[in-house]
């Protein structure tokens, strides 16, 4: 298939699906003005593993299961001044939405700078992109979900409804 765009690309890698095997594909790239052919090789669930947060429709999601915030992984730098482990869940509200949908979060008691350390009993989401991914698919509109928060290095217990 020729490729004209990164559209096509994400495309032709969409159309064979999410094959939780690792595979390779032949391609062709014109370098130099030469033909060289490579092989593009996909990982185990390759499209789980991607960072979806650059995506147009992330915004929805976000508007869905974040309550219209924007999360960032919190440094090891700042983890350490914080006193969270590695390994464990703290992803910092980057942005909170202020406007109707995307301002469930405000509503409810966020504050941008918040770091959450825990949702919906789990400690180990590692990224804006697994708890997207992970609470669009195991929660439904109107469900409320516990969050806890370090706010100004107190732990707050916060209710995140589900949109």
């Amino acid at each position: 298939m020729p490729i004209l765009s990164i559209a096509d690309i994400q495309w032709d890698l969409n159309a064979g699906g999410d094959d939780p095997r690792a595979g390779a594909s032949d391609v062709e790239v014109i370098r130099d003005g030469k033909t060289v052919p490579l092989k593009l090789t996909k990982s185990n669930y390759w499209s789980r593993n991607d960072d979806i947060s650059w995506r147009t429709t992330s915004w929805d999601l976000r508007r869905m299961t974040t309550g219209g915030m924007r999360l960032e992984s919190v440094s090891a730098e700042d983890r350490a001044k914080l006193g969270i482990k590695d390994g464990a869940m703290a992803l910092r509200a980057k942005h909170v939405g202020q406007h109707g949908e995307h301002a469930a979060a405000k509503n409810a008691g966020f504050k941008q700078g918040d770091v959450v350390v825990a949702v919906n009993g789990r400690n180990d989401v590692k990224s804006e992109t697994e708890w997207l991914t992970w609470l669009v698919n195991a929660k439904k509109p109107g469900e409320k979900v516990p969050v806890t928060v370090l706010r100004g290095g107190e732990k707050v217990e916060l209710t995140l409804p589900m949109q």
